[in-house]
């Protein structure tokens, strides 16, 4: 579907996600809306992680959805939205960019964090009456954080510079295309996409499996977003976020 151009532009705001939450409950926005801005200064990555951004150098914003047609034990097929739609938007901007999907809400290029996401839903009944979805996407910054040691920026690899309105711009067309793959019942083609980018799909990896160290591939995901994974002993596990932690002992 085509969302309207409808972008709400902050130079300043605590988190995009708090502020488009606020505007939503004073007067309803247009599915599609964007709220964005040149700072925040308490963005918020899952759980009690932060997103730390120099201002004005990088993509901070929040869309706001009405995904009323989905029930809420299907929420996961909104970050295969946000997650597909962020990586065609990459692909589209150079061939030499390769994003992967790392689960459960980061983007990846060169095996390092270039972007991720964070999806708030309100619950009406049974489905999602309302999804105020955040992305952080480092465009143009060319210095992190320590506390985020495997970041990367989109100008570290093509060493060019990005206009933030015109990759903002270009994001949102690609996520009205994604989202009408799950609005049409296009499911299967939303996760052939969305698999299709999947990080580690079917590689031997490291990975802390409820607190045990063990060699595994992901084959998968389950019901709910669990991620399947299987032991090289022949184990199978499904995994909640808490309960497996990606290892870099490899030389990846």
């Amino acid at each position: 579907m085509t969302f309207r151009h409808n972008f709400i532009y902050y130079d300043e705001v605590d988190s995009t996600n708090t502020r488009a939450a606020e505007l939503v409950l004073k007067h309803p926005l247009p599915a599609g809306s964007v709220v964005y801005a040149g700072k925040q200064t308490a963005g918020s990555g899952l759980g009690e992680n932060k997103w730390l951004s120099e201002p004005d150098m990088n993509i901070t914003a929040s869309v706001v959805l009405y995904p009323a047609f989905l029930p809420a034990e299907e929420q996961f097929k909104l970050t295969m939205v946000m997650s597909v739609s962020i990586c065609k938007m990459l692909e589209s901007l150079d061939s030499m960019l390769k994003p992967q999907i790392k689960w459960p809400n980061d983007i990846y290029l060169n095996n390092r964090k270039v972007a991720g996401m964070l999806i708030k839903n309100n619950v009406s009944g049974n489905n999602i009456s309302q999804t105020i979805a955040g992305i952080g996407l480092n465009v143009n910054q060319t210095v992190f954080d320590e506390r985020a040691p495997l970041a990367i920026s989109l100008t570290m690899i093509t060493g060019r510079k990005y206009d933030i309105g015109d990759l903002l711009t270009k994001w949102h067309a690609e996520l009205g295309k994604t989202y009408d793959l799950l609005l049409s019942g296009e499911v299967n083609k939303l996760e052939q996409d969305y698999l299709s980018r999947f990080y580690r799909l079917n590689q031997w990896a490291n990975y802390i499996i409820n607190d045990e160290k063990l060699r595994a591939k992901i084959t998968g995901i389950g019901a709910y977003g669990m991620l399947q994974l299987k032991g090289d002993d022949g184990r199978e596990f499904s995994c909640g976020l808490k309960e497996v932690v990606f290892e870099v002992w490899d030389k990846e």
